[in-house]
């Protein structure tokens, strides 16, 4: 390695320094040199880092840096890098661009960082303009040209493949080998079922794999996971819903605790999509009350999935998954839930249309209380339950989870990388939690965005039209949506009983309110100072712009930031989204994975207006066994944490390891502040923990030991 102390610096650049000690590539560690500076060098205030390699050397691998800590008069000097360096041939020269998905060499701003108003020396001025054009010429926006006329959907990085990506945009080795292997056992598994099916036709012995009873279906899931060697844990939480699944309150909970629970809104208004359902409720089913009394009363919310509308029945590529040809009905499903006097809340009312067929639409309603579970319209009850869990799962795998967590988080990381350089305190701040949305993302589009075979179309009734689905969503998509403690009020849920997802949603985001509120003060003086920040300024203008430009009034995103408070409030979006909101999408989706309580597909239309319903006719709607197990092996890999993942809170016993050394503010005013979010988190878990010790199902996804910093997976 060689370091060049305060380079370009006519008076205090240093002669270079060569550290002729072995790296160790694989493994973490450290390495003590020592030097004698002349003393015109003095306070070390930027480093440049290069790698040389051996002359000898064909095969050469870059370094993982994570930063240079400099002794000076025994004052310590942080030089934040977390970048990899690829070492150049000595016999070539030093290159000048970037090389082999490495910069040619990394110039490290010491401590806190600047703003770049607030430099005064010229050789610190041109190094944050070279670490920008390098940067920016490393990631680049798509082609505006290549997406001009498509349907909508936000900017990303113009790279296509996950292995040309910048080295420092990919996972560390041992996070992609963990997720190849996941992935291709699942869609080894997936193969081996289809060429069996093959087979099987070919010899005149191909049966489809259907269920005989919702027990098939559980000792289906208990069987494939000891093939999968899934986690006997995880497995048990499984098995636990699936006990109590048919059950309203479980239904409730799971609108309220489930991976969509951000859906649920209150009622304004019985007119227009309710009015004609309505008929169709007893006396029973608002504990005596009219539905307007209902209304009146607060008591009423609905959650819906209007964001299908105009999508056609999937099934494309259930022939060569399955053995035969299927259709996959989309169907528009909205339930009207009732908060009772106990505080459950449970639907009351699902209303049911297949307008892709132009069939009308029908109305149901829960049975009459002490209704046996083979009771017509107990079953009719139950699957219209399932057209609705069914659909309500197609909208939140796309749009909650795709869309919002990952699509737009994607816009934040391109364009942080892009204009804020590694001395901006505010890269500093953000980089624990971009740094990992680029290259999951890449490798998304390539499985799931491909246009005939993408890995939605395999198990997901709307996969066949994703893009159309993402269109769709992104039309009513606004920044607004971004602000949580807004998107409560906005929906009215703020006294809803038993919404510990709210609760802990908004703990969590005052928790990092306040720490971003510390950063930026540490960073801006006054609100003046964010308006002169160039840099802060084009990275918001680049979100506009790139990222949202196509989007009716850019989606809401403002083009610029006019004050401190602006500011906050923005930052504090930004990391709630990659964290605390993700966690929440992603990984508690193979608990609920049961097919008969959240279908992907629906192998039938939705039953006619008072269709009388057996199990057969449920059974045969359900996923059959190949799509069954897709739907398993998909939710249970995102559910799994990433082994270099960094948490919120350290877990010594789970081997989770926490924000405090996952990231590039090393002044010790910047981890005072860390710290004191850190005791924040600590707080609002033990909260959680005493909350968790009342309640039959835990519900500990939002305990900050269990949130990633980052969206990785």
């Amino acid at each position: 390695m060689m370091i060049t102390v305060n380079p370009g610096s006519q008076e205090t650049e240093s002669r270079l320094l060569r550290i002729k000690e072995q790296f160790s590539i694989n493994s973490e560690g450290s390495v003590r040199v020592e030097f004698w500076l002349s003393e015109t060098v003095g306070i070390p205030k930027l480093l440049k880092v290069d790698l040389e390699s051996n002359k000898l050397e064909i095969v050469k691998e870059a370094l993982f840096v994570r930063e240079v800590t400099v002794l000076y008069n025994y004052q310590v000097y942080r030089f934040p890098l977390k970048n990899y360096v690829y070492p150049h041939n000595p016999i070539r020269g030093n290159p000048t661009v970037a090389k082999m998905g490495c910069p040619p060499h990394f110039l490290v701003r010491e401590g806190i960082g600047t703003l770049k108003h607030h430099e005064r020396e010229e050789f610190l001025i041109k190094a944050r303009e070279e670490d920008l054009k390098t940067l920016q010429s490393m990631v680049q926006w798509v082609d505006p040209k290549k997406v001009e006329g498509t349907l909508l959907y936000p900017g990303h990085l113009a790279i296509e493949k996950y292995d040309k990506l910048p080295r420092f945009l990919q996972f560390r080795e041992s996070r992609l080998d963990t997720y190849l292997s996941l992935k291709f056992l699942g869609v080894k598994q997936a193969e081996k079922n289809a060429v069996k099916n093959i087979l099987q036709k070919v010899v005149g012995q191909y049966h489809e794999e259907r269920f005989t009873s919702f027990d098939h279906y559980k000792l289906h899931l208990i069987e494939n996971a000891k093939v999968m060697n899934w986690s006997k844990i995880e497995l048990h939480e499984a098995l636990s819903v699936i006990e109590v699944w048919e059950e309203d309150e479980e239904c409730g909970r799971q609108i309220l605790l489930g991976p969509h629970a951000i859906k649920l809104t209150k009622v304004k208004t019985l007119d227009g999509r309710w009015r004609q359902g309505l008929s169709k409720l007893a006396d029973h089913h608002l504990e005596g009350k009219t539905p307007d009394q209902a209304l009146q009363g607060g008591l009423l919310y609905e959650v819906t999935t209007d964001t299908l509308i105009g999508i056609k029945h999937g099934g494309r590529q259930s022939l060569k998954l399955t053995g035969t040809k299927q259709t996959w009905y989309v169907t528009l499903a909205d339930c009207l839930v009732y908060q009772r006097s106990d505080n459950k809340v449970v639907p009351v009312l699902i209303r049911l249309e297949n307008r892709v067929d132009e069939e009308p639409e029908t109305w149901w309603v829960p049975p009459p209380p002490g209704s046996s579970k083979d009771d017509p319209e107990y079953l009719q009850w139950l699957l219209a339950k399932m057209y609705f869990r069914g659909s309500d799962l197609n909208r939140y795998s796309l749009c909650a989870h795709f869309c919002r967590a990952h699509a737009v988080g994607e816009v934040f990381g391109v364009a942080a990388y892009r204009n804020l350089p590694n001395a901006h305190p505010i890269l500093r701040l953000l980089q624990p939690h971009i740094q990992g949305i680029i290259p999951v993302n890449v490798h998304a589009r390539v499985i799931f965005q491909a246009p005939e075979d993408g890995g939605f179309s395999m198990f997901i009734g709307v996969g066949d039209q994703t893009r159309e689905v993402f269109e769709n969503y992104f039309k009513e998509f606004c920044y607004e949506e971004l602000l949580f403690p807004r998107s409560i009020e906005v929906r009215e849920v703020q006294d809803v009983p038993g919404y510990y997802h709210r609760d802990d949603m908004l703990a969590s985001w005052k928790i990092i309110e306040a720490y971003v509120n510390e950063m930026v003060d540490l960073t801006y003086a006054t609100s003046e100072d964010v308006l002169k920040d160039e840099e802060i300024q084009n990275f918001a203008r680049e979100i506009a712009e790139h990222g949202f430009g196509r989007f009716e009034k850019k989606a809401g995103f403002p083009r610029s930031i006019s004050n401190k408070e602006k500011l906050c409030e923005y930052l504090t979006a930004i990391v709630f989204n990659f964290s605390f909101y993700h966690a929440s999408v992603n990984f508690q989706t193979f608990k609920y994975s049961f097919p008969p309580n959240t279908p992907t597909c629906m192998l039938k239309p939705p039953p006619a207006q008072d269709e009388v319903i057996t199990m057969d006719r449920i059974l045969d709607s359900l996923p059959v066994g190949e799509l069954a197990f897709l739907s398993y092996n998909v939710a249970y890999n995102l559910a799994q944490y990433s082994p270099i993942e960094r948490f919120f809170l350290e877990d010594p016993a789970e081997d989770k390891l926490g924000i405090i050394g996952e990231n590039m503010a090393v002044a010790p005013e910047q981890e005072a502040c860390i710290r004191r979010m850190v005791e924040g988190m600590r707080q609002l878990k033990q909260k959680i923990d005493d909350r968790n010790s009342k309640l039959k199902f835990r519900y500990d996804l939002l305990s900050p030991s269990n949130v990633p910093i980052t969206t990785q997976t």
